[in-house]
């Protein structure tokens, strides 16, 4: 029997309560996690700029299946040619690189730090916990790269065989690297050569691979600001009212997920430069009032 599924219901059952961190920074905070990249974190990050060699961490936005409706026009003005665009798209599901504003996931019909989810949202948008104040600063900070997937014999997480806190620490190791409080987690676990491998999977439908929801656990002891990640949790959960899984982490820890992420490039880099740590930015559209916003996460090294 795999490792995770001797996490009992009764001690899922307990994550609310033993993790969540409402309060925290006081009970008007709309920040989260986003708290622990203090001034110094970020001076402390940008002394991992050492080549100048950047890496982006965005998947390409493409016309389908992502977008509702996409025209591309061409304008005449005179001698002058010009061509605009107009995109409608649905940021929030399984494949555009966006940051889930902590409003986006609710517990029990409440929001982070315990103010009524519905009673938070409106056609004007979210009142309590919208991407703003992530927009309003971006995510700075030390990024580390944990590559599950390379220790992983098909060379990505399958379905069944989640990711547990065991397997975070053991692939840390592996790499040399030591997560600390204030970092953004780069969670690589091979999503696109799982898809490729399996041409009829489909999100939402299928059962999906990804983090199992004990991950809870290991999010709030490492005191990391973010997880960004490619395939993201596990589905179903295999606990009955846990749909949701790890994205849990919003309403629990107030933590800042950074979703649908391409880490391949970054791996890569990671691999030639010999470590597995960066300098993190990513910067959220500012969507006043809006659920969460798509962003382009970028590494530095």
């Amino acid at each position: 029997m795999p490792e995770s599924r001797r996490v009992s219901q009764d001690r899922v059952e307990s994550y609310f309560k033993e993790l969540n961190n409402w309060g925290r920074w006081g009970v008007d905070d709309q920040r989260g996690t986003l708290n622990l990249i203090t001034p110094a974190r970020r001076a402390d990050a940008l002394r991992l700029i050492r080549t100048g060699r950047t890496v982006s961490l965005a998947r390409d936005v493409v016309t389908r299946p992502v977008y509702m409706y996409h025209v591309t026009f061409p304008v005449k003005r005179e001698r002058v040619d010009a061509v605009l665009d107009r995109f409608d798209m649905v940021y929030h599901g399984y494949w555009i690189t966006h940051v889930d504003a902590l409003c986006h996931i609710g517990w029990d019909g409440e929001a982070y730090n315990g103010r009524p989810f519905i009673g938070s949202l409106s056609a004007d948008g979210a009142s309590w916990c919208p991407i703003d104040p992530v927009a309003a600063e971006g995510i700075t900070t030390r990024g580390v790269l944990l590559d599950v997937a390379a220790g992983r014999a098909e060379g990505f997480v399958t379905i069944g065989h989640p990711v547990t806190p065991r397997e975070l620490d053991e692939t840390a190791a592996r790499a040399g690297v030591r997560v600390q409080a204030g970092d953004v987690v780069v969670i690589r676990s091979g999503d696109a050569a799982f898809r490729n491998a399996h041409p009829d999977w489909m999100p939402r439908v299928s059962p999906h691979p990804g983090l199992h929801v004990s991950c809870l656990e290991w999010f709030r002891e490492k005191d990391i600001a973010a997880v960004a990640w490619d395939m993201m949790d596990e589905r179903p959960s295999g606990y009955p009212g846990f749909a949701m899984g790890t994205h849990l982490a919003i309403p629990f820890l107030g933590l800042l997920l950074v979703d649908n992420l391409d880490p391949e490039a970054l791996a890569q880099a990671c691999r030639e430069e010999g470590r597995h740590e960066f300098f993190f930015t990513a910067t959220p559209l500012r969507l006043r009032g809006a659920t969460g916003a798509p962003a382009h996460p970028i590494a530095i090294f």
